[in-house]
Formats: structure tokens, sequence, C-alpha cells
């Protein structure tokens, strides 16, 4: 919680063109109004030089005014006021800016959408330019993003979460389908466990084919290698590609476990009701082939089936893959 209210206080002092010294003497004078330069010296522990050039930043700013006395006193504006005015002029420049934007957007069809040759699929290649993509990728995302996760990570952790703070700031779902192996990545359990208290949806897979996000599925980014997914990636915009690719998400979200907000995994609490439906898990962990399973059991096919869907249910499971796997994770958790 202090890493996100160090983020935001980084975000909001970048916003105003602040620097962190002089929002420490911006805080002093509004502690102590009318405070010389020597009495900002003692109180910031900075060199008479240094307060001089703060003061004379935040005067220009409009952060503070002084007096015209020989001796000059200063006092900090009132933050309502001096912020207020501050934000005010930005979200007019944004405003203008996402204005030129739309100007400019409308210059690109005339020359390429018309053709039918409108790029929808871009590589962005070296590690700064990538970087800058993403962000503004996961800045762009209204309301959804969805993402396929799988070892190896180049990133720190600590980044995607600093990303993804924002995104529920903003109410932006989040659904993501981990690779069982980020388990046994370092930290990557405990990743897990950081987006869940962040409020993001989890599930594991077994076999999640690529790394990739999705936002509003309008755009996705792919990194073009997963050794290095840093140094370069594909951005995708709408066409059959993306489609697909969205396609397949909502596929394997259907296949894959889901994960409760403490970590565990969705399974059904309890013992199975019939010790025939704990033999039949075993036998489906060991690979046996139906027949040989109602074989071994002394039941039909038909009963056999039965089974088998009532297993489904029991283990709230949508496919017999995933049945088996609610099955053995619920068993290793029984074990702990």
């Amino acid at each position: 919680m202090q890493n996100q209210s160090s983020r935001t206080e980084t975000d909001a002092l970048r916003a105003l063109d602040m620097k962190v010294d002089e929002l420490k003497v911006y805080e002093s004078l509004l502690e102590r109004p009318g405070s010389t330069p020597v009495d900002v010296v003692a109180a910031s522990n900075f060199s008479a030089g240094h307060v001089r050039r703060l003061l004379g930043d935040l005067e220009s700013k409009g952060f503070v005014t002084r007096s015209p006395e020989r001796v000059a006193k200063y006092h900090a504006v009132a933050p309502d006021l001096a912020f207020g005015a501050l934000v005010a002029q930005r979200q007019s420049g944004l405003q203008a800016a996402l204005g030129l934007g739309e100007r400019l957007a409308k210059i690109r069809p005339l020359s390429s959408a018309d053709k039918g040759d409108e790029l929808t699929v871009e590589l962005i290649t070296g590690r700064d330019a990538l970087t800058r993509v993403i962000s503004q990728f996961y800045e762009n995302a209204k309301y959804e993003i969805l993402e396929f996760d799988r070892p190896p990570y180049v990133n720190p952790f600590e980044t995607h979460m600093a990303t993804h703070v924002s995104m529920k700031d903003r109410k932006v779902i989040c659904r993501t389908i981990c690779d069982t192996t980020k388990l046994d990545w370092p930290a990557g359990a405990q990743h897990i466990q950081d987006c869940l208290i962040a409020g993001e949806e989890q599930r594991l897979y077994e076999g999640v084919p690529i790394k990739a996000a999705i936002i509003d599925r309008r755009m996705a980014l792919v990194p073009l290698h997963l050794k290095s997914a840093s140094d370069s990636g594909l951005l995708l915009r709408p066409s059959l590609l993306l489609d697909t690719l969205c396609a397949h998400f909502d596929m394997l979200w259907q296949l894959a476990v889901p994960i409760r907000a403490d970590g565990a995994l969705d399974t059904n609490a309890g013992k199975f009701e019939s010790a025939e439906l704990e033999q039949l898990v075993a036998f489906l962990a060991n690979g046996l082939k139906d027949q040989v399973i109602a074989n071994r059991l002394k039941i039909s096919e038909r009963t056999f089936e039965r089974r088998i869907s009532l297993l489904q249910k029991r283990l709230k499971a949508n496919t017999r893959f995933q049945a088996g796997w609610n099955a053995a994770m619920r068993a290793v958790s029984k074990s702990r």
C-alpha cells in the first residue's frame, strides 16, 4: 500500500511539473507562512543556493508568492488555487491534444485505408520503443484487458503490478490465463496472489502457448520471441488475426481452472459422496482409457459417461481435462 501511495505521489508531481525538493519547500511554506530564505534553509537542510533556485522556480510556476520587502518573505499559494488552476490548464491542453490526434487520424485513411491496405500488424523493435508502446497500450484500455501469461519473465513482477494498479483505479477489468509453470518461477505464485488482491481474475492452464495482451478486443500486443520478450513485439489491430486471438482466449478461459481470491484453486470442498467417484478420479489420473475404466468398475459405457458428467459437476469443471486438473489440485491441497 505504501508503494502504491509513493507511486501516486510521483505521478502527481510529474503531472504538476514539480520536483521532490520543490514539494518539500512548498510544504515548509505551508507550515511556516512568511518564511525568509534563511528560514527555509533551516527547515529543509538544503543549501542557500539550492533554496534560492527552488523558491525562484516555485514562484515562476505559481506555487509561491514573494513580498516586496528588502528581506523577501515567501508565502505558499493555497493548494486548491495553485493546483486547481494548473490541473485545469493541463486538462485543457490534453483536450487540445486529443483534438489534434483526431485531426491527424483523419489524414491516414486518405492514403491507406481507402485502398484497403490499413496496417493491421505492426512490428515494434528495440527495447525502448517496445517499453514506450507497452505503456501507451495499457493506458489506452477503456474497459477490459485479457492476458496470456507464461514464463520466461524478463521484467520484474513489480513493473507489471504498477501498470495494473493504474488499471484498477480506472475500473478496467483484467482477466489472465497463467500457465501452470508460473508457479515454479521465483515469486510467480506471489505475483498471482498480488493480482488477485488487486481485483484481477486469474486462472491456471497447463500449456498456455503464448504471451499476449489484448485491450478492449480491439488491439493486442504479442512478443515476437518468448526468450527475448522485451526486445520486439507485434501490435495487432482489428483483423481476422486479432479475432482469432480473442476467440482462443475465450476457449482457454473456459478450460482453465479458476483461482479464488485467497489464492486457492476453486475446487468443490469436501469429499466425494461416492467411493466409486474417488476410484474414477484415480483411474483417469493414471491415463486409462474409457473402456478399460468401465471394465474395472464393472459398469456400462452409458453409466461411465453419467459418472463422468457427475464428476465434472462436482468439480465445477466444463471439460474432462479441467475435472482431472481440479481433482489433482484438490488432492494436493488436502495433503498439505
